[in-house]
């Protein structure tokens, strides 16, 4: 896989670089040649993502908190360079019944799911930081297709990533620019092990056998997002690409 896909003098932006998916795919991209402005929200996190890298004279850490939009003029000062993909992978999971729904924890979810990275990448595209023939990958999730109990402020946030990809696809056509959304159904990362908290251990036996192909991890993931960053995939664009072991498809 080495010599099929090449990442040398192509730099990336990845937003929740430094846990599950956001820090696999930052490795997967270092390791394939590439550069890395990665977004976190915790400085000692950076510095272990950093250390973890083949290629540490390829990184930049921007410590940020996505929640934070009135202050996203900050991180707009420090996003200088130009940029040749776009992964959104910041996310809050709340498991929250709609009879108990409070809008501080909708707002919350949707900054950083949502809100944050439609005006990253607005403020790119004004300031015209995104390279012609840019790849751009928002992950969002099965949720956003489908009704499961209490994850209703996440689907919608979900949804509308799946939505703006395909906006975005059309308007940056013309660019030769790349917008797709991944959209993965259960992995096994620190976010998602929080489900614990709110869901039996086993209720989740139970829901991980509705995969035929069982739970993912976040290579799988990694290892889509860097099809899709790659020029292999130059005629994919404006699509939401569901990635969960048959869970939707298979019966």
């Amino acid at each position: 896989m080495k010599n099929f896909i090449n990442f040398q003098n192509k730099t990336f932006l990845v937003t929740g670089a430094t846990s599950g998916i956001g820090l696999e795919i930052c490795q997967q991209i270092n390791s394939y040649g590439g550069s890395i402005i990665a977004i976190g929200r915790n400085s000692s996190k950076l510095i272990s993502l950093e250390k973890s890298l083949i290629h540490k004279d390829k990184f930049i850490g921007i410590e940020f908190d996505l929640e934070n939009i009135d202050e996203l003029t900050h991180l707009f000062a420090q996003l200088t360079y130009q940029i040749d993909g776009i992964i959104h992978a910041a996310g809050i999971v709340k498991l929250q019944p709609i009879r108990f729904f409070k809008q501080i924890d909708q707002d919350q979810i949707r900054k950083v799911n949502y809100d944050s990275i439609v005006n990253i990448i607005s403020h790119l595209l004004k300031s015209k930081k995104v390279n012609s023939s840019a790849s751009i990958v928002l992950i969002s999730s099965i949720a956003g297709s489908y009704g499961m109990k209490g994850n209703l402020m996440y689907s919608t946030t979900k949804t509308a990533l799946d939505i703006f990809a395909k906006v975005l696809a059309s308007e940056v056509s013309n660019q030769k620019i790349r917008v797709n959304t991944i959209c993965p159904g259960q992995v096994k990362t620190p976010l998602t092990s929080g489900i614990s908290e709110t869901v039996s251990e086993e209720a989740l036996v139970q829901d991980e056998k509705k995969y035929p192909l069982g739970y993912g991890t976040t290579e799988d993931v990694a290892h889509l997002t860097l099809f899709l960053l790659s020029e292999k995939s130059k005629w994919i664009t404006g699509v939401n690409i569901p990635i969960d072991g048959g869970r939707t498809s298979i019966l």
